[in-house]
């Protein structure tokens, strides 16, 4: 009576998500701290290039801090020893005056 048969409804496996953004960052500090999490291979990746991909370009060593205020210091000195030879000297003056044609 194969006629007559009827299939069971198919299941509905339905599982709901909560996502819960305190979970997911320890979650990813733990992947970040290389720690056992319960992040998946693809989910850790995605956390290591948002680490580097956002990190701030701008952190620097002390050594390339020191390195940066020295330049800056001799090219300040730079400059303010080209203004006073320009408005300051005599010589300069001259040099002006002779080609003014004076």
């Amino acid at each position: 009576m194969a006629f007559f048969y009827r299939h069971n409804p198919k299941k509905f496996n339905y599982q709901p998500r909560y996502y819960d953004p305190e979970q997911q960052a320890w979650e990813e500090k733990k992947a970040a701290a290389g720690l056992d999490s319960k992040l998946t291979h693809e989910e850790q990746l995605r956390v290591k290039m948002r680490r580097s991909w956002g990190a701030p370009k701008d952190e620097e060593s002390k050594e390339q801090q020191r390195a940066k205020l020295i330049r800056r210091i001799v090219l300040g000195v730079f400059v303010l020893f080209i203004f006073y030879f320009i408005f300051c000297t005599p010589l300069m003056q001259n040099i002006v005056s002779g080609l003014m044609g004076k």
